[in-house]
């Protein structure tokens, strides 16, 4: 065993290890021992390594382990010699079978991304099941170095080239100070058994081909090349930082919230500098590709009305500025308003009252329409517009469709998509919160009458 020197005292390579993830687990404010942690044991060796590093460290520990059945015997081999291990150490075992093939042919997923989403969506509900601070995974520092360069291969952002982060939520990465070769003599040093990943060496696999092609061959031209990335890695990180406050401010200067997303003013936004990089940033985290974002760019002096959509959101060019919201399921959903309903308070909050016509005080506010009770056929109806649809607006004559009413009044987009309209038969009685029906307006004549009030 080799031992190296500080201070007059000899410590040995896994003792100066063992102190470079303790200072790591310190500095990186990761949960300190004896708290309870879920650890992912795969039953290779860097696993192997955490989990008995983190059992001498004193952590209360539990093993999880997944069996994705992807190689036959072997991973069954790999459940027997975890649970043998957790057995051999006295820890609590906890494991589950993924059908992972089946799985990512329902998801349209890669094998390796049908995986990490099986994994980590179990390890959570056992870290709440077993009440664990964090679930502990093996990455380390060559997992950086891989990760950084496939990462600027694929394309990325900043963020991609920070590599994997010491903490993220629940997730927490102890091993990430130390390299691949060390949690081996680690491990030798101690004869540690754990199995080995006979795919590891596949190179069908992104990650094996940088691990035993791309960066081996790095390291003839640079013999520190691993250590030079995982220091680049480092300053990046910082420089992350720096620009994580920075967009956090132009963000709040562009984006007003609402009740159904929000909007980014126009004007504010070609005042920047980096546009693309200010929408990308804004965009990107609910599911927007770079060239859907480019595009959104090219629109920005263009005609108001272009739409783009990513799975979940939709961004609308307006005047002044680009609308986004969550992609509404339903929007042809009807409500039915029976005759003795007095409220409603979904999809919209209405009161509803029947009144007689003596000395009955208008309210001239937009939230109320007085409608003539016997023009009425019920059920009435309550839906969102339809592009064709028309009424003829009260003190008017002829006329007129929603879409050219909402032009001269100057709607937005975002607010032509919140109205409803209150139909009876086929015909529009009000547009709700805007202007009645001039066909069902009450007179002098009008007996009973239905007085509809907006709640906001």
């Amino acid at each position: 065993m080799c031992y190296v020197f500080l201070s007059g005292k000899a410590f040995s390579n896994n003792e100066l290890m063992i102190n470079s993830i303790r200072e790591y687990i310190k500095s990186n404010a990761l949960p300190q021992a004896p708290t309870r942690l879920l650890v992912a044991v795969s039953g290779g060796a860097d696993s192997v390594a955490l989990l008995h590093i983190l059992v001498d460290m004193g952590y209360d520990c539990i093993v999880a382990h997944c069996n994705f059945h992807l190689r036959e015997i072997e991973s069954d081999r790999d459940a027997k010699f975890v649970h043998k291990l957790a057995s051999k150490l006295n820890i609590p075992f906890v494991s589950t079978d993924f059908d992972t093939t089946a799985y990512a042919q329902t998801n349209k997923l890669s094998i390796e991304m049908a995986a990490r989403d099986l994994r980590y969506n179990w390890f959570e509900q056992m870290r709440i099941k077993y009440q664990a601070e964090a679930i502990a995974v093996a990455h380390h520092a060559d997992d950086v170095v891989e990760t950084f360069l496939m990462n600027i291969t694929r394309g990325t952002g900043i963020h991609g080239l920070t590599g994997i982060k010491a903490r993220n939520g629940f997730i927490i990465r102890p091993l990430l100070t130390v390299s691949r070769l060390e949690i081996e003599e680690y491990l030798a040093a101690k004869e540690v058994e754990f199995v080995v990943d006979s795919t590891n060496l596949e190179q069908i696999y992104t990650r094996n081909k940088f691990r035993h092609s791309v960066i081996p061959l790095l390291e003839e031209f640079n013999p520190s090349f691993r250590e030079t990335i995982k220091e680049t890695v480092e300053r990046l990180s910082e420089v992350e930082t720096l620009y994580n406050e920075q967009i956090s401010q132009i963000k709040s200067s562009l984006i007003t919230e609402s009740e159904e997303g929000f909007s980014i003013d126009i004007d504010l936004l070609l005042k920047q500098n980096c546009i693309s990089t200010i929408l990308y940033e804004i965009l990107s985290p609910i599911g927007f590709s770079t060239s859907t974002i480019q595009s959104l760019i090219k629109s920005l002096d263009g005609e108001s009305g272009k739409q783009f959509f990513s799975s979940s959101h939709r961004t609308i060019k307006d005047r002044k500025s680009i609308i986004i919201s969550p992609i509404r399921e339903n929007q042809d959903e009807i409500f039915l308003i029976e005759k003795d309903i007095s409220k409603i308070n979904f999809p919209i909050k209405l009161e509803i009252e029947y009144l007689k016509n003596e000395n009955i005080s208008i309210k001239k506010e937009k939230q109320y329409a007085y409608v003539d009770a016997k023009l009425l056929i019920f059920p009435l109806i309550l839906r969102r517009w339809h592009e064709g649809d028309y009424f003829i607006p009260f003190g008017m004559k002829g006329k007129k469709k929603l879409s050219d009413f909402f032009i001269d009044n100057k709607f937005t987009l975002d607010q032509k998509e919140q109205i409803w309209v209150l139909v009876s038969g086929k015909e529009i009685v009000w547009l709700v919160g805007e202007r009645l029906d001039n066909r069902f307006c009450i007179n002098f004549n009008s007996k009973d009458i239905l007085k509809f009030e907006l709640i906001n």
